[in-house]
């Protein structure tokens, strides 16, 4: 089935464009949800009227994105945690600890677009993580894993 984007979809396309979707991906998820149209002439008319307003909202979340991006990149997050002789951690550090530590900055995007490689910081040390902040807008910070200090 052709559809029309009204939204950013992950892995699918970007508002406005056309694409070739299976049938009951467009009837059951993409239509209902209203981030699509069914491509017929009426609708694609309709979105050629509505490209104007799509394209200010992009152009003004893609500034979002650029200031998000512009405050997050050269961060360094310290996370201290219970590790071994070796610093090897005991668990990991993961997506939600690091957005914990830059709640203050996350207007622009969400702990599921912190990636983190192989699921999650399984040692001491120091990392470049990266945030998909949007599209193809991307932050880097350091995250600084240090062992915990144990008081006794």
């Amino acid at each position: 089935m052709k559809i029309v984007l009204l939204e950013d979809v992950d892995k699918l396309g970007y508002a406005g464009d056309t694409k070739n979707v299976k049938d009951g991906y467009a009837r059951n998820y993409l239509i209902p949800k209203g981030v699509a149209l069914a491509a017929t002439k009426s609708n694609l008319k309709v979105v050629e009227q509505k490209r104007k307003s799509i394209l200010r909202k992009v152009e003004k979340r893609i500034e979002e994105a650029n200031k998000t991006k512009a405050a997050l990149d050269g961060v360094v997050v310290e996370i201290a945690a219970k590790a071994g002789k070796e610093g090897k951690l005991f668990g990991s550090v993961t997506a939600n600890d690091i957005f914990e530590q830059i709640e203050d900055k996350t207007e622009g995007f969400d702990k599921k677009d912190i990636k983190i490689p192989e699921g999650g910081i399984k040692a001491v040390g120091e990392y470049e993580i990266e945030i998909a902040i949007y599209r193809d807008i991307k932050a880097a910070i350091k995250v600084v894993v240090k062992p915990e200090e144990n008081e006794q």
